[in-house]
């Protein structure tokens, strides 16, 4: 028998530019299914940037993992644009598909749209947070409570909060219908501390002296990441730590107001906007603390990097991210929003070093232990099996 066709919807492969954790968990997914009797795809609903999409794709051709990529995103016409996306992949495909399985809100669209055109037999799909459609609250209305449990043969959410939010879904309950817990996860080889040198080396690259405290975040700017009160904070401990340095990398539609806000903050030299790095490895461990400050999240995958690189962890308490962090174990929690909590609760994690060391390998001992992809990719394959023999 031929190996199952089980396609991997994202919605790019610019991994380290413009894409989040969702994309890096399809693709870590597909990577790590078992090739002896699971073909994996992955496909890309647009092409964003094709320099940064290459490495992805020659890396995945170089391990027998096939790459499809819709049309160049065009946010001018999106609803052409997203049709013409399903027509290029849709041509790209010669021989039908078992499994469309979605790791993202249009994606979750897509798979319905090519479930026929690819003759899939089933179709899942993973919700990555616990609010999905935040800024389209009448498609999640239309299509996550209403449509999705009619049409997905299985819905899984990576944190329990997200699959609670799927079972109380009216539809959900009439059809009996129930989601299934499959956390996010990453591959665990990659993260880890650094040597002395090379931390004191990437912090002079970045203008930092050697012995100067870094707090820092990685992510996507955007509301949903609550950088603003990133930001607040970062001002009251500079009063405080004036030789302290605040980094943040990544890119965003919110960049060009928090550098805005900096600036009116008065950060100056203190805060250091890198932009969109693809070392992410390497940056997490010069940070003394890592800082969480989203408003929601479903399991949030730069928490998972920064406790393996063994770096200290404030965060806010919201769903998911309490999936992670135990308040005093393996971080700090403090509420959403709540900036001078936030900035307590960095200060008292750089005044006790050997207390948030502890805190820190505490927590990559536990994430190592229950979100390696290798043993979510063996429970997402069981998942596959059970659909199949339906």
């Amino acid at each position: 028998m031929r190996p199952l066709r089980v396609v991997q919807i994202v919605n790019g492969l610019a991994l380290n530019t413009k894409m989040g954790g969702a994309e890096r968990f399809g693709v870590e997914l597909a990577r790590h299914l078992d090739r002896d009797w699971i073909d994996p795809i992955v496909v890309g609903l647009w092409a964003w940037d094709a320099a940064a999409e290459r490495p992805w794709r020659e890396l995945l051709a170089g391990e027998g993992i096939r790459t499809v990529v819709g049309a160049p995103k065009d946010d001018s016409r999106a609803a052409l644009n997203f049709k013409m996306s399903m027509d290029a992949i849709r041509r790209q495909f010669t021989e039908p598909v078992d499994i469309i399985h979605s790791q993202c809100d249009f994606g979750d669209v897509a798979a319905i749209w090519l479930r026929r055109a690819l003759q899939a037999q089933i179709l899942v799909r993973t919700s990555h947070n616990e609010l999905e459609w935040a800024k389209r609250p009448l498609r999640r209305w239309l299509l996550v409570k209403g449509i999705y449990p009619f049409v997905y043969d299985l819905e899984c959410g990576v944190s329990t909060r997200a699959v609670d939010v799927l079972d109380r879904r009216w539809t959900a309950r009439l059809l009996r219908k129930r989601g299934v817990v499959v956390y996010n996860a990453i591959n665990t080889r990659r993260f880890g501390p650094l040597p002395k040198d090379d931390v004191s080396a990437l912090k002079r690259a970045l203008g930092i002296a050697p012995d100067a405290p870094v707090i820092g975040s990685v992510g996507r700017f955007s509301e949903q990441k609550g950088y603003r009160y990133f930001l607040e904070a970062a001002a009251l401990l500079a009063r405080d730590l004036p030789q302290a340095r605040f980094v943040l990398v990544g890119s965003g539609e919110t960049e060009s107001a928090l550098k805005t806000q900096a600036d009116a903050l008065n950060l100056g030299e203190k805060i250091i906007f890198t932009g969109a790095r693809d070392d992410v490895e390497t940056l997490l461990p010069i940070m003394d603390v890592f800082v969480s400050s989203s408003l929601w999240e479903g399991l949030p995958t730069v928490i998972l990097e920064a406790m393996l690189a063994e770096t200290p962890v404030v965060a806010t308490a919201v769903a998911g991210t309490t999936e992670l962090v135990e308040d005093g174990v393996t971080g700090a929690l403090v509420p959403a929003a709540d900036v001078a909590q936030l900035a307590a609760a960095v200060r008292s994690m750089l005044a006790d070093p050997v207390l948030s060391a502890a805190m820190a390998q505490r927590g990559r001992d536990f994430v190592r232990a229950r979100f390696d992809i290798e043993q979510i990719a063996r429970q997402q394959e069981d998942l596959y099996r059970q659909l199949l023999a339906r």
